[in-house]
Formats: structure tokens, sequence, C-alpha cells
């Protein structure tokens, strides 16, 4: 008993000094980090926060190929470029170099007075953003690209 007193100078019974261990053990324990596994997501919310299609290698130029099939003209611009206009029908490319962009990300506007909505494929750094009609569920205005080279709608 002389050892526990000189360890607790309060007196504190068997008891007590048990409880008081079981908790700073099981704390240790469970406080303790440990190695987490990254595991799929088991659902999917599509949203404008989910990439739409991925460049290949953002430090070299991309190009966005965009395909007007809206049956009305278009206009487009990559910030902070003036408007042009893409007639129903025809195609054009817009190159985007990320890292002569001050914040290292794109931003194209591509739009017209109706709803609108993109449909994305990529091969390598040319992304083709097919323009169609859309819904108010699906209405699209500008193409973003993050510096990582993602694709992205809203």
């Amino acid at each position: 008993m002389q050892v526990i007193n000189s360890l607790f100078p309060i007196p504190y019974s068997m008891k007590q000094i048990a409880l008081i261990t079981t908790v700073l053990i099981t704390s240790t324990l469970t406080i303790h980090p440990r190695v987490a596994l990254s595991q799929n997501a088991s659902t999917y919310v599509p949203g404008y926060w989910q990439p739409e299609a991925q460049a290949a290698d953002p430090k070299k130029p991309i190009i966005l190929k965009i395909l007007n099939q809206t049956g009305t003209t278009l206009s487009y611009n990559l910030v902070p470029e003036a408007e042009r206009l893409l007639p129903t029908g025809r195609s054009t490319n817009v190159r985007i170099d990320l890292p002569s962009i001050p914040g290292g990300y794109g931003t194209v506007n591509i739009y017209n007075e109706s709803l609108l909505t993109y449909e994305y494929s990529a091969e390598d750094n040319v992304v083709t953003v097919r323009v169609k009609p859309g819904s108010e569920a699906t209405d699209h205005k500008s193409v973003y690209i993050s510096p990582t080279g993602r694709i992205y709608s809203f």
C-alpha cells in the first residue's frame, strides 16, 4: 500500500484505482491512429462537383473542341477573351494553356438564349464538348478546367 500511496497522494480505494487505470488504457487504445484502407463509394451522386472528363496532361495545351448541335448559333469565349459566334452544325477549337493562365484554371463560356446540355469525350489533351438542346435539369453555360485537367460543366 506504500507504493500506491506515493502514486496517489489522495486516498483512493482499489476499485477507483482500477477504474482510473482502465479508463486511461482504453482511451490510449482508442485514440491511437489506425491505418484506414480507402474504399470505393457505394453510391454515386451526380452533380456539378463531379468532373465530366479529364485531359491527359494539364501541363500541355488542352484543345477544347466545341461541336454546335443546338440548331441555333452559339456564343463562346475563353475568359477573358472576346465573345465569338459558332453557327449551328459547325465546330471550333479553343486552345487552353493552363500554366500560362493566372490561377492555373480555364473557363470557356458556351451559351445562347436556349437551355443547353454538354456531352464530353476526351482523348489525350483533346476534349470534345458536344453542345445540344437541354432542359432545366441539364442547363449548362460554361466549361471549367481545373489545374489538374479535370473538366466540369456549370
